[in-house]
This record gives structure tokens, sequence and C-alpha cells, in this order.
């Protein structure tokens, strides 16, 4: 037998073999596009509005930042030793100099709070200074709502003779929120100050 008798004797049996696989393959194909599946129901539920997601993440910061609700923040009051205050406290200490302690920790949002536990000549907490530090003036402006609600709460209503909102805490103390918004950031200070002792 010829050679080119023998490459095209081969060249057919190879494409039969292969069309044989490829009808295969094409039944397979057709048998599984054509064979109804059961209808499945998905249920789509309504996410919940910005507001409220918004709302429940602003109390939630707001739990985080002021803590157990005991003492003034995080379970500490003016007169409280340092050396409490390093037990007590669970963000991440980030200096300690000779005035004060600080602390910081960042939020599920990526926003930043620094707490500043001032201290006296007796290594005792003279003050607090809370910096929070957030991404969107709705979410600083909801974070601000909050706390003055709840310094209303607990203090009475602000003093009318300042010029930020402030709170007298009885016997001998004050808390004030200033707003800081400019081009680079936006957030709240938050001072807890002790008042002087009359001699």
């Amino acid at each position: 037998m010829p050679l080119t008798k023998i490459v095209c004797f081969h060249s057919i049996h190879f494409f039969q073999k292969n069309m044989k696989i490829y009808y295969f393959v094409l039944t397979l194909f057709i048998i599984a596009c054509s064979n109804p599946k059961k209808t499945e129901t998905v249920e789509v539920l309504n996410p919940p509005s910005p507001q409220t997601a918004t709302s429940s993440n602003v109390q939630k910061l707001l739990r985080t930042i002021m803590g157990t609700g005991e003492g003034l923040l995080r379970g500490i009051q003016f007169g409280d030793a340092i050396a409490d205050v390093k037990k007590k406290e669970k963000a991440e200490l980030f200096e300690e100099v000779e005035d004060h302690i600080g602390y910081s920790f960042d939020t599920d949002n990526l926003e930043t709070v620094d707490i500043l536990y001032e201290k006296d000549k007796q290594n005792r907490v003279s003050g607090i200074e809370l910096d929070i530090y957030m991404n969107t003036d709705s979410s600083n402006d909801s974070l601000n709502n909050e706390l003055t609600k709840q310094f209303t709460t607990r203090y009475g209503n602000p003093l009318s003779n300042t010029e930020i909102p402030t709170w007298e805490i009885k016997p001998n103390g004050k808390v004030s929120i200033k707003v800081v918004k400019n081009k680079l950031d936006r957030g709240l200070e938050v001072r807890y100050t002790q008042s002087q002792k009359v001699l």
C-alpha cells in the first residue's frame, strides 16, 4: 500500500474518532441546556437605611470611646492614680511624659481616638483630653450630637455663658466639646477639666 493511502486512511480514522468525541460532547451540552431546572426563589432584603446604619455605627463608637459608664471616661475619674489608669486602659499607650500619658486606638472605619490623661504633681489624673478624628462631616456631626445628648443626660443642660458647649461636673469639674473642621481634619476635642481647689 502506498504511503499516501496509509496517511489518508489514518487521517480519516483520526477524524472519525474525534468526531465521535465531538458528537458526544455536543450531545451532553444540548441535554444540559435543555434539561429544565427547578426554579429557585431568592429573597432580596432591603439594606438598612444609611441614616440607621450611621446612627448605629456612631452609637457603637460612642460606647467604645466612653467605656463602661463608670467614672468620667473609660472607668477613670479625677484623682485616680496614674498607675490605676495604666491597669484599666486597654488602648495602646503611645506616649508617657511628665504631664500626661497618651493612649490611642483606631475604629473599624479607620477613625482615630487619642486619649490624654493629664497628671498632677502627685501622679494623679487632673484632666482628660479626647481628640477624635472622624472620616466624614456627617459622622462627626452625629457623634457630636450623641455626645451632647449623653452629657446633657448625665450632667444637666450645658452652661449658658461659654463659647463652646460645656457642662458642669459636680462638685469640681467641667467637660466641653469643640468641633474641629478644616481642610485637612474633622473631629471633636472633648476636654474634662478639674476646677482649681480653693484653699
